[in-house]
């Protein structure tokens, strides 16, 4: 047979050649804006998140947010931390062993401790470090852990802990009181570059070495969440730490060594990119956990993510609303997964925030009118209905509605449109000109950009839903995305109209920095300027109320005004969804959501990993 290659064969390649080139450039664009993405969405988390180590201590059941005062007395040995841990080993196919792989959804910059700024790194690091108190994830009790039993002042100023000492590092050295001092001073170190976790531990006035294995906690004054700001504290070897000047601490990306179920192999050595690996802590001075190692493969787009889950690869996969809609259909993959469709404290709440001052002087949206308006023109039923699936509640404030903190007789603002237009009108807002567009009183056209970060397409069919809400009522709404670094340098220039975002949530939530007028400064998270006196009493009460019962009332009180003021319109709490591979036994739902990974398990005969 005659093969000759002519001109059009030429031609033809040189197309598909081209074509190619084309379509791996789009594919690299792609995994740009999702890496841009991922950025996004790790600093739109990091805006609430409580301190970084009790945020951490999570995967160990200790508390993210204090759900009420800690008993002020607990004897030693009161509790077993470990029962849960103990009850999964008590099952028939209970094996040690085998591997749990995991997708770090961006590129992990730091593993450090304090200077770290990213979700995976904190759960990297609550394997590691562990902290002097535990809680039930189910109960939501505290447990003695490395403490083994605490006394409270009556006046709410000092907690005093009795530590076990039997607890060591696990490069084999002891757990003492002076490595609890150490690490409050350590972030209290103002060349530390650790400002976040600084400014909430300066409530506490110094930590006090009693005895060798005694410690004591003083406060400026009382504060609610003191219990977990103590109790919660990541441990800091001092022997590993102090070695480190501020300078080589600072510049670190990988110093990492604690006394928790796992470790790193070499607490120095890790650097961005390379796959970050925990191996059993075999010091360990609590109960051994199941695996013998945690994997974290660095899989930046979520569309390999999803691939590598399927594959087989990653053994848990956090899904997107229209991601999970469609795998719980794919019955080959659900085969061999389970899907997990759970409520969860700290999943959060998007809003939109209005700002009441630009430039130094009042906004259309500082009348508590039209704010109230702008909420009642959005059907945000039918917006979790096609924004996420079904997948979420209203929200009808910035209390998780599985918080006691949420005033459970408050309900959400209706969709009214003709009560909207009359609230508007009320404020000065009408139609002069029968263009279709509202004017104000200063008869300017009401028209405003919505600016939030790019790159999102749930972001983007939301504010589309928003531009064809408000139009109905003749408000111009004008899409206004950027990118996360001009987005930031707005949010602190307070240079906006309105911005729609996320903030996490928790069983307790303080929500002084987002609300309290003395916020409003630059590089305060009040971006809105919003001020309400009566609000900031409520918010100072609450927090230097000690008892539960009566801070609750409170926080209903300060969920009240806020519902009433709308200075965010609270838009809905999503669920959280997640898949995992089936031969991981003993996954549970808890009051904190998935119990911890040192419950869980893979029988003999399911296992991949020998190592």
């Amino acid at each position: 047979m005659d093969s000759r290659f002519g001109i059009k064969d030429f031609f033809l390649f040189l197309f598909l050649g081209a074509l190619i080139v084309i379509v791996l450039l789009a594919m690299k664009q792609y995994d740009r804006q999702w890496d841009q993405l991922q950025k996004i969405e790790s600093k739109v988390n990091d805006q609430a998140r409580d301190l970084r180590t009790i945020q951490a201590s999570l995967a160990n059941g200790v508390a993210i947010a204090g759900q009420g005062r800690a008993p002020a007395t607990t004897q030693a040995d009161s509790k077993d931390p470990f029962s849960r841990i103990r009850a999964a080993k008590a099952m028939p196919d209970y094996a040690m062993g085998d591997w749990l792989v995991q997708a770090a959804n961006g590129g992990v910059a730091k593993i450090t401790p304090l200077l770290s700024g990213d979700a995976t790194a904190a759960d990297i690091q609550g394997e590691v470090l562990e902290s002097l108190v535990a809680r039930d994830p189910e109960t939501l009790d505290y447990k003695p852990y490395i403490a083994k039993s605490w006394q409270i002042d009556e006046k709410a100023l000092t907690i005093t802990f009795q530590m076990r000492d039997d607890v060591k590092f696990s490069d084999g050295e002891p757990l003492t009181a002076d490595d609890v001092v150490f690490s409050h001073e350590f972030v209290m170190n103002p060349t530390i570059a650790a400002p976040r976790d600084r400014a909430y531990l300066e409530r506490i006035q110094k930590v006090e070495k009693k005895a060798p294995f005694e410690v004591v906690f003083h406060f400026k004054e009382p504060y609610f969440q003191m219990f977990d700001l103590a109790s919660g504290m990541a441990i800091l070897p001092k022997h590993f730490y102090s070695k480190f000047t501020p300078e080589d601490f600072n510049a670190s990306v990988g110093y990492l060594l604690g006394s928790g179920p796992y470790r790193m192999e070499n607490p120095t050595s890790w650097k961005p990119g390379a796959q970050i690996q925990l191996v059993r802590n075999e010091r360990y001075w609590g109960v051994q956990p199941g695996f013998n190692r945690l994997v974290w493969r660095e899989i930046t787009n979520d569309n390999a993510r999803q691939i590598a889950f399927r594959n087989g690869e990653v053994d848990l996969f956090v899904a997107f609303p229209e991601q999970y809609r469609d795998m719980i259909k794919d019955a080959q993959l659900m085969s061999r997964s389970n899907a997990f469709n759970y409520d969860w404290p700290r999943e959060g709440y998007r809003y939109v925030a209005w700002n009441e001052l630009r430039n130094g002087k009042p906004t259309r949206f500082a009348d508590k009118r039209v704010r109230q308006a702008m909420t009642m023109l959005l059907n945000r039923q039918q917006m979790i209905q096609e924004i996420i699936l079904g997948l979420g509640v209203p929200a009808t404030g910035p209390f998780s509605p599985m918080s006691k903190q949420c005033d459970p007789s408050i309900k959400p603002w209706p969709f009214d449109v003709a009560r909207a237009k009359k609230l508007l009108a009320d404020a000065g807002f009408s139609d002069r000109n029968g263009d279709g567009v509202l004017e104000g009183p200063d008869n300017q056209p009401f028209k405003f950009k919505l600016t939030y970060p790019s790159g999102n397409a749930n972001y983007d069919k939301m504010v589309i839903f928003m531009k064809d809400s408000f139009a109905r009522a003749g408000i111009v709404l004008d899409p206004d995305p950027l990118e996360w670094a001009v987005f930031t340098d707005r949010l602190k220039n307070k240079n906006f109209e309105a911005i729609t975002l996320a903030w996490e949530s928790g069983i307790e939530s303080d929500i002084f920095q987002m609300f309290d007028s003395s916020q409003t400064v630059e590089d305060g998270d009040n971006f809105m300027s919003y001020k309400n006196p009566e609000l900031d009493k409520v918010i100072a009460e609450a927090r230097r109320t000690i008892d539960e019962g009566k801070r609750m009332e409170i926080w209903h009180k300060a969920h009240q005004i806020l519902h009433e003021d709308q200075p965010y319109t609270f838009l809905f709490f999503r669920k959280e969804l997640r898949f995992l591979n089936n031969r991981i036994k003993n996954i549970q739902l808890t009051k904190l959501g998935m119990n911890p990974l040192e419950e869980w398990y893979v029988p003999a005969d399911k296992q991949k990993y020998t190592q």
